[in-house]
């Protein structure tokens, strides 16, 4: 099968599973993390459960079925304050080498782990990434971050907030005037690209971008049962 080393959007991959990065305490904050708090709100609120009963933990692996893509959450840092390690990559690495077969995955699209928020050099990154994914069984891309790199969800949220009235917006995000021409203005900004970027905006919050984005792709975003279809922590 084939590895791919990509720059760009890991969410413009036509991958089965992409992998998430995460800590140990119940924190997706940014980058990629922050995509899927956003994206994936109800396997955000797992991640927050499994958390505070001390589930998630370097090495252990944890894949979400309940979404198309599935979502591998892969943690990289034990608490979102401190760096990643490389020990960390390799024992989630060989978890995933003994486990991907099992687990269903027949194609995958990882970021650089640890190379982004996580503070390891990318080149080391992929190296050890190369090391484990090289000749396994199944497609592999790996994603070099492009931050001026957009994806369809993005774009769709742009234009919703856009092209609708200010009231509309106040209406269907419940929030007040000031926040919503605040991010209004951040979406007409020529550097904002990706739906994360928004974060880093003075006066734009987490939850202000979730009231925005929940309300602009309402009409896909309604959410399979997952009761049964979970995955499992390894």
């Amino acid at each position: 099968m084939t590895l791919k080393i990509i720059r760009g959007n890991i969410f413009t991959s036509k991958c089965q599973t992409l992998v998430n990065t995460i800590n140990c305490v119940g924190v997706m904050g940014a980058g990629i993390a922050l995509e899927c708090r956003l994206r994936f709100p109800e396997m955000f609120d797992q991640y927050v459960q499994f958390c505070l009963e001390d589930k998630i933990k370097v090495g252990l692996l944890w894949v979400y079925k309940s979404v198309d893509p599935w979502i591998l959450n892969f943690p990289t840092k034990k608490h979102w304050k401190y760096p990643s390690k490389e020990e960390y990559l390799h024992s989630g690495l060989e978890n995933f080498v003994a486990t991907y077969k099992s687990r269903g995955i027949e194609s995958i699209a990882f970021p650089l782990l640890g190379a982004d928020k996580g503070g390891l050099a990318q080149d080391r990154s992929l190296s050890i990434m190369e090391n484990y994914l090289s000749d396994l069984e199944l497609d592999v891309e790996l994603y070099k971050y492009d931050p001026s790199s957009k994806d369809d969800l993005f774009d769709k949220t742009k234009d919703w907030m856009l092209s609708n009235p200010l009231e509309s917006i106040m209406a269907a995000t419940n929030l007040r005037r000031n926040y919503v021409e605040k991010a209004i203005g951040a979406f007409g900004k020529n550097d904002i690209f990706q739906l994360n970027q928004l974060a880093s905006v003075d006066g734009i919050g987490i939850k202000t971008l979730e009231k925005i984005f929940k309300a602009a792709q309402s009409s896909s975003f309604e959410s399979p049962d997952s009761s049964s279809n979970q995955g499992s922590l390894f």
